[in-house]
């Protein structure tokens, strides 16, 4: 199946109170019109839900250094909020005055300023007009940000900005910041906290001595989130650049990433001259695995520090504490915010995926400030050269970054394959939609989750919503984020169903990800009836029950205990069996899965063959051999020392379905399935055939053997 033309977005997930009468966070009086009009994209593939708020940032002119220009800021409502919240950001360089109006003096936040207003928005909205001076040179944002405090969705707010340049001169501003490289600003050192935060700690010492002959460029990079909280730049790609003369080219001598812990580094290099002429170090949105580019995909955002000059050889140069300027911060956050991806992607190699092992495919995000090109998967390009589209406001939540992210981590598990797009537009994180959207964006929405450790999905705005709420619709209110409708066609139950299993079945998300390597997976009733136990995956009715609580009720999908098999349950001992090695009984070294008795198979420590076989028709139809196995080992390590076939024996032909090994070892049986269709009609034999080594012994437990036909 080829993948069809995709575009995901979040945004419309959280216009859930669009269908409830009554948001449960508003007052009656702050209901939704019929209908409310979409503000409009840059980019046709963006399918952003309709908003009901509008907000639009001019100048009245570009200030240069020195100069002063007219805000314009006009707010739109289609409705009454009666709890408006506007912020008013804009870098440090520029003046907001204030004076006269009922807006706050701006405060500090990291690199920018936020003034503040709150108020009520009408129907005939607002206009607020302010004074701007410039003063100095460099880009610059102003952006305006209005939210409905009681009820912050993206349907009940509206994010705004203008983006220049300001010259040293008069007319030398220009519209755009242009560029996605930026000057070096000197932040506080910084300590990472139990919670992600970061708190101010004495810088690193400067002119320490390096081993003979080398120079080590030291120091740590930072950013600071929309809330003005520092953070460190986790594996933040680095490079030492320098000139060994005053007459040569500048040159990189050495590179390298800095801390997954505390955004700390020490590059070195050995030094071609005593005294190298200058250093500098160069931190750059683009690893081996992921990048953050401007919304072309050409460039990749840089922060340069400025040069150290006179460096002697067996020195390390300290460059502090290195941070983006605020026009650039949000970028870098989205590249950190990929770490948390990267820690549970469980590959076992250096890439995304165990599909690939070298030339690891990136996983890329467009984002640039001031985009209106968003929120969305773009599969359209060629595998390898797709991307997520993020808007300019979009990395304030870590949530949506991961669940874009998600998408493109699906699409690398799949190799490019994608399951049939059937998400109605816009969609509802807690409404039914497509068996297929249900799935993938159920997934992505579980990645967020996950990944957060909270269990929630958070918006840029604000709103949150609870991924693990249990509680069944109810049908006498309307559907909201609060209250989720049932199924597998719900992305909200889904998610909650994924994180659930990882947490209290399968012991992380190691095992869904290698299964979704190795089987696509179109919905997620075929991913855990069908794919899951395809790799060990639990599917008994400890996981059924976990996913039932969810609302997805797959408990009477589980195989008859011994349709199709005579005994399937060895509870009559060895009756319609024949057996090799005694493997049939009622030993209470281990316990059945159902009943008393269970095949032993392996389990002398020696090289040793058993078998067990049954000679049985298979109807016609698809069919399905389904049983429980259990693997016990004293075998250590990765290696394979003894095996389990499952086979079927037709004439001559004996055709293999599955074979397991010691490691495969496991604390309680695992239902198996395999696809008996090829043989419908005929009488073939089943078989079982364990095969040791000559030394550490392995178990296999079979329980509870059976065939189904649909």
């Amino acid at each position: 199946m080829s993948a069809k033309s995709l575009r995901y977005t979040v945004a419309a997930l959280a216009a859930a109170a669009f269908v409830a009468v009554v948001s449960p966070f508003s007052p009656a009086s702050a209901q939704f019109p019929a209908s409310c009009e979409d503000g409009g994209h840059a980019h046709p593939d963006s399918k952003r839900a309709p908003g009901c708020v509008t907000a639009s940032v001019r100048l009245d002119r570009l200030p240069a250094k020195g100069e002063s220009a007219t805000l314009t800021i006009t707010l739109r409502s289609q409705l009454a909020i009666d709890a408006a919240r506007l912020q008013v950001r804009l870098p440090r360089h520029l003046r907001l005055d204030t004076a006269g109006t009922s807006i706050s003096a701006p405060r500090p936040v990291g690199l920018d300023q936020v003034a503040e207003e709150r108020f009520a928005l009408t129907t005939e909205g607002r206009t607020i007009t302010l004074k701007v001076t410039a003063l100095g040179a460099g880009p610059a944002q102003i952006q305006a940000d209005v939210v409905d405090t009681a009820d912050p969705s993206r349907a009940r707010s509206a994010h705004g900005s203008t983006e220049f340049t300001v010259g040293e001169r008069p007319g030398g501003s220009r519209a755009g910041v242009g560029g996605t490289d930026s000057p070096a600003v000197e932040a506080a050192a910084v300590q990472p906290t139990a919670n992600g935060t970061a708190t101010a700690v004495a810088p690193a010492q400067t002119g320490s001595v390096s081993a003979a002959g080398q120079i080590c460029a030291t120091g740590q990079f930072t950013y600071a989130d929309n809330t003005g909280t520092w953070r460190v730049g986790r594996n933040v790609p680095v490079a030492v650049l320098g000139k060994a003369t005053s007459s040569a080219s500048t040159q990189t001598y050495a590179t390298g990433l800095t801390s997954a812990t505390d955004g700390r580094y020490s590059v070195c290099f050995t030094s071609p001259v005593t005294t190298m002429y200058s250093v500098s170090v160069r931190f750059s949105s683009a690893s081996s695995v992921w990048q953050v580019t401007d919304n072309r995909g050409v460039s990749t955002y840089t922060v340069t520090t400025a040069a150290k000059t006179n460096v002697p050889s067996g020195t390390n140069p300290a460059f502090g504490t290195t941070s983006p300027t605020s026009t650039h911060m949000r970028g870098w956050h989205a590249f950190d915010t990929l770490n948390l991806l990267w820690a549970i992607r469980s590959s076992g190699t250096g890439c995304w995926t165990a599909r690939e092992t070298a030339n690891c495919t990136k996983l890329t995000l467009h984002w640039q400030p001031g985009s209106t090109d968003g929120t969305y998967f773009d599969n359209d390009k060629p595998y390898g050269q797709r991307y997520v589209a993020l808007m300019d406001g979009d990395p304030n939540s870590e949530h949506l970054v991961l669940h874009e992210a998600g998408h493109a981590f699906m699409d690398l598990l799949y190799g490019g394959w994608w399951p049939v797009f059937d998400c109605p537009d816009p969609h509802y994180l807690h409404k039914r939609s497509g068996p297929s959207c249900g799935w993938t964006e159920g997934f992505a929405n579980a990645i967020a989750g996950h990944a957060k450790g909270d269990g929630l999905f958070v918006f840029p705005e604000g709103e949150s919503v609870d991924l693990m709420n249990t509680t069944p619709f109810d049908p006498s209110r309307p559907a909201s984020r609060t209250n989720p409708e049932d199924g597998d066609q719900v992305e909200l139950r889904v998610a909650g169903a994924l994180i659930d299993l990882w947490r209290k079945v399968d012991g992380g998300p190691a095992g869904t990800f290698d299964n979704m390597r190795r089987y696509g997976s179109t919905t997620f009733r075929e991913w855990f009836n069908d794919d899951r136990p395809l790799t060990g995956l639990d599917v008994s009715a400890t996981a059924r029950n976990v996913v039932y609580t969810h609302t997805i009720d797959y408990r009477g999908t589980t195989p008859p205990p011994t349709g199709g098999v005579a005994n399937g349950g060895f509870e009559s001992g060895t009756a319609n069996w024949t057996i090799t090695g005694g493997v049939v009984g009622n030993w209470a070294t281990y316990p059945a899965q159902q009943g008393s008795w269970y095949a032993w198979m392996g389990g002398n420590g020696q090289a040793n063959t058993d078998t067990l076989s049954q000679q049985v028709t298979i109807p016609a139809g698809t069919s399905t051999l389904g049983y429980h196995l259990r693997v016990v080992t004293a075998e250590t390590g990765s290696t394979v020392y003894d095996t389990l076939k499952v086979q079927v024996v037709d004439g001559s032909t004996t055709t293999t379905l599955g074979t397991w090994s010691n490691t495969n070892a496991g604390s309680s049986y695992v239902h198996r399935t395999a696809s008996l269709s090829q043989w419908q009609g005929k009488t073939v034999t089943l078989k079982f055939v364990s095969v040791e080594d000559y030394s550490l012994r392995t178990d296999f437990l079979i329980d509870t053997v059976g065939i189904t036909t649909s």
